[in-house]
């Protein structure tokens, strides 16, 4: 009897019941990764080392905005001290913050020392003729002043000054500033200002056509040198003549345009103008 199959069938059977006895492990689940940017998160949580990825790559680009933005702040103030350049080579400043009207805020400031001007242009004064013992007593007296604002600030700032106690303090500093001008006449205090980089013209920029300045004829571009008598350095000082005196009362005004002095008669009060601040070389 050939009994090769019946082994054969035995050997079979013992495979079978072999690999019924020994565990498989189940294949690996593959995580899905999170969708970022509103999509809908498949996956329970995401792993360590994928947050830590995703957090790298913000910081990254974090640190190239701020990089591209410190490249365009640079170009920025480059170009600020371009045309402040360009203004000076023309003859006229522009100050900072000098748009407004007649009830706008005090536009009366200096200059940042950025545009690469001088805190106070000594040689300015001597170039309009000022001899050089006065020329460097004027800034003496401008950076002491400029000190003592300094100290202020730094105090106010220190002890927590409201803005009441801080005008007070400084309007005293003020007055002995409108001392000089008393002292060194009209045209050497415009010579003053204009070195300590302050406006010295008021300039008209835009008129209504049916407000007293445009009904007596003042015209954008016209420059108020006078208003009632009283010499105009800055747009605070317009204001408060306009304010001054008796309301409707015809006052003369002294106007420069296009090199010619002009004098113009209109009623005080609100001319209707609007004006910017210059600084004009002496």
């Amino acid at each position: 009897m050939n009994r090769l199959p019946v082994y054969l069938g035995i050997a079979a059977l013992a495979g079978f019941l072999i690999a019924r006895a020994i565990p498989v492990d189940p294949p690996p689940v593959q995580a899905e990764a999170p969708e970022i940017g509103g999509g809908t998160v498949t996956a329970r949580s995401a792993t360590p080392a994928a947050t830590a990825i995703e957090l790298a790559e913000m910081h990254r680009r974090l640190q190239d905005e701020s990089r591209a933005r410190r490249v365009l702040e640079r170009k920025v103030g480059a170009l600020e001290r371009r045309v402040a350049e360009l203004a000076q080579r023309a003859g006229t400043a522009p100050v900072t913050g000098s748009g407004g009207s007649e009830d706008g805020i005090d536009t009366d400031v200096t200059v940042d020392s950025d545009t690469g001007r001088a805190w106070f242009d000594e040689q300015a004064l001597i170039a309009s003729g000022m001899n050089e013992a006065r020329a460097q007593e004027l800034r003496l007296f401008f950076e002491q002043l400029e000190l003592e604002r300094l100290r202020l600030l730094d105090r106010a700032a220190r002890e927590g000054w409201d803005r009441s106690a801080r005008r007070a303090e400084f309007e005293i500093l003020d007055q002995r500033e409108e001392s000089l001008q008393a002292r060194l006449g009209e045209d050497e205090y415009a010579a003053y200002l204009y070195a300590s980089g302050r406006p010295n013209r008021v300039e008209v920029s835009s008129v209504l056509a049916s407000a007293p300045a445009g009904q007596a004829g003042i015209r954008a571009g016209d420059r108020i040198l006078r208003y009632a008598g009283q010499r105009i350095y800055n747009p605070r000082e317009l204001r408060a003549a306009t304010a001054a005196g008796t309301f409707g009362e015809p006052v003369a005004i002294e106007v420069e345009r296009d090199g010619e002095t002009l004098q113009i008669y209109l009623a005080r009060g609100p001319m209707g103008v609007r004006t910017d601040a210059l600084s004009i070389v002496p």
